[in-house]
């Protein structure tokens, strides 16, 4: 069975996006709410990809934002960086629409 190319796994988004209910006090303290987002990755490209050269958005910000949108307290951490990590080298593959990262 080939590898699937970054490209390929950009675009499959499984069952997201999925909210999930955290009940754990830790983390919901430190993240400030119950309702966390797992995002699909293609909507981290997406919001990357809309960043002007030479500006700048920190994975925070990318965060917040997918959080408002869907309208939870906040995004899964670990999906996040995996995505946006995912985002880039998807775009190292491409011969354009490149993103900026």
């Amino acid at each position: 069975m080939a590898r699937k190319t970054f490209n390929e796994k950009l675009q499959d988004s499984k069952d997201m996006p999925k909210i999930v209910v955290i009940e754990d006090e830790k983390s919901i303290e430190r993240y400030g709410g119950k309702n966390m987002l797992i995002a699909p990755p293609i909507e981290y490209n997406e919001i990357m990809s809309r960043i002007p050269e030479g500006k700048l958005i920190t994975a925070k910000e990318i965060r917040q934002y997918l959080a408002e949108k869907y309208g939870t307290d906040f995004t899964c951490p670990m999906t996040a960086g995996i995505f946006i990590s995912l985002s880039a080298q998807a775009s190292n593959e491409r011969d354009e629409d490149n993103i900026p990262f």
